[in-house]
């Protein structure tokens, strides 16, 4: 499950599940954020102020007044997890725009994987992706697991709009 705790700064937790980035080690990273989500509801764990989950880590921050990192690495050790799966997702349907003046990537794209934007188009449509996770912008989704002909590097430098 974690792989390691480790602390992070004097107040928070730093939860590692691997270096890997799929769908069945971040299910185990939201699998444990929705139980600690759940023992807070219940009042079981006290001190604990903010959760924050991404592809394959769990940072915990917690309330030095209420709690300490070592009573936060044991509680995390000591949970019984049910991994969460594709099963109790749901499935949402997210636009996209690939029309001229709109769609900046396709250029560079064609040029780093040798592909026309039609066939470029046809990788990137024809699968279902899993969302990692939301952030940032809000509603802004992370997905993944793009396929290996039409992947590349992030910009360099942002783009500013």
């Amino acid at each position: 499950m974690v792989k390691n705790i480790l602390n992070l700064g004097d107040a928070s937790a730093y939860c590692d599940f691997g270096s890997e980035v799929n769908e069945q080690v971040n299910s185990r990273v939201i699998s444990y954020f929705i139980k600690i989500k759940e023992l807070q509801k219940q009042k079981k764990i006290d001190g604990i102020i903010n959760l924050t989950p991404s592809y394959n880590k769990l940072i915990i921050s917690f309330d030095l007044d209420k709690t300490n990192f070592n009573e936060v690495r044991e509680i995390v050790k000591n949970l019984k997890i049910d991994i969460q799966n594709k099963k109790n997702s749901k499935k949402i349907e997210i636009p996209v725009c690939c029309e001229e003046g709109l769609s900046f990537d396709f250029e560079r794209l064609s040029k780093l994987t040798d592909k026309t934007k039609s066939e470029i188009l046809d990788y990137f449509l024809s699968k279902e992706y899993f969302c990692y996770m939301t952030g940032f912008i809000a509603g802004m989704p992370f997905l993944g697991d793009v396929n290996k002909e039409i992947r590349c590097e992030r910009l360099e430098t942002p783009r500013v709009k």
